[in-house]
């Protein structure tokens, strides 16, 4: 079974994840009619990707959370989205709600993150990456361009082959 990381935006690293997270991407698709009975169908451009994620805050450290959180989403720029299956995004943190429980045992909250287009093409090197399914140290290395020596090395790894899916893979 594959173990997730924990979702993370800029510092803010998620307690545990959202107990929802949708991903969207959306193409913008034009359709002209042509002479006749037939039409032409085009790809025009690919709309941002939109990130919506939904969960709660447990316990006495809720609406610490929670406000910990909204002071992330005061700051406008951009930052990188880290999901739990290993995606990652640059993006603008574009909306937040919250409720308190009348008990203050709970905190729910919403949070919409839209993918920056000026980053889509850019490959970000943070020096680690994430093991997808099947994947082992030799796999990662031809992938990252590093020596399979480097992976072994750096993440104390006895056997290519000890990596799990969703493993932290340090290569730099």
């Amino acid at each position: 079974m594959a173990r997730l990381i924990k979702m993370k935006y800029k510092d803010f690293e998620f307690e545990s994840n959202p107990a929802k997270i949708e991903v969207k991407y959306e193409n913008n698709i034009s359709t002209t009619e042509l002479f006749g009975s037939d039409s032409s169908v085009q790809n025009v451009s690919r709309n941002a990707c939109a990130v919506s994620a939904s969960g709660y805050f447990y316990g006495s450290a809720g609406t610490e959370l929670a406000s910990e959180l909204e002071a992330v989403y005061k700051d406008k720029s951009a930052g990188f989205l880290f999901l739990p299956g290993g995606g990652c995004l640059y993006a603008f943190f574009s909306a937040f709600s919250y409720e308190i429980s009348a008990d203050e045992s709970a905190v729910f909250y919403k949070v919409k993150f839209t993918e920056s287009c000026r980053h889509t093409k850019a490959r970000h090197d943070f020096g680690f990456t994430y093991a997808q399914s099947g994947e082992n140290a030799f796999h990662i290395a031809e992938r990252e361009g590093v020596p399979v020596e480097n992976i072994m090395e750096l993440n104390d790894i006895k056997s290519a082959f000890d990596i799990e899916e969703g493993d932290r893979v340090v290569f730099k």
